[in-house]
């Protein structure tokens, strides 16, 4: 008798124990669970950054790959051209064909290397696709607005 009730405290111990050392694994686990989420969270959004970065990288090497292969000497005229860049207006000296080309949208006007240089339309189209800053002037002939010959 005395023996079946030990052995009955004893098996409650061992119950009341396992009950009392699992709701603070749970909670542990539950805690690591939640960490590791929020860690994958935070992983894809950094990876998404540095594939927006490294397309940006690539879209900008592009660009100044379709300039290098595709550009003309600007010859400098006397015909003065303003232009924006940067926020300030600045001003270049062009030749009268040059000139009209840049008025009519037939050709653009592209930074590279610290220089310019005169592009094509079919180019500065393309360019303007990855990289706008490239581009310093064009003048797209479907945004022309339509003004009245005389004022």
């Amino acid at each position: 008798m005395k023996k079946a009730e030990h052995d009955k405290r004893v098996q409650k111990k061992k119950r009341t124990k396992g009950k009392g050392s699992s709701a603070p694994e749970n909670s542990a686990k539950l805690r690591l669970q939640q960490q590791r989420a929020e860690q994958a969270k935070q992983d894809q959004k950094l990876n998404a950054e540095r594939m927006e970065q490294e397309q940006l990288k690539a879209d900008r090497a592009a660009a100044k790959q379709l300039i290098e292969k595709n550009h003309q000497k600007l010859e400098v005229g006397d015909e003065a051209y303003s232009y924006v860049d940067g926020g300030k207006i600045r001003k270049i000296y062009v030749t009268r064909e040059n000139s009209d080309k840049l008025a009519a949208g037939k050709s653009a006007v592209a930074r590279f290397n610290n220089d310019l240089v005169l592009i094509s339309a079919e180019t500065a189209v393309k360019v303007l696709k990855r990289d706008e800053a490239a581009i310093l002037i064009y003048n797209d002939p479907a945004e022309a607005d339509e003004y009245p010959e005389e004022w």
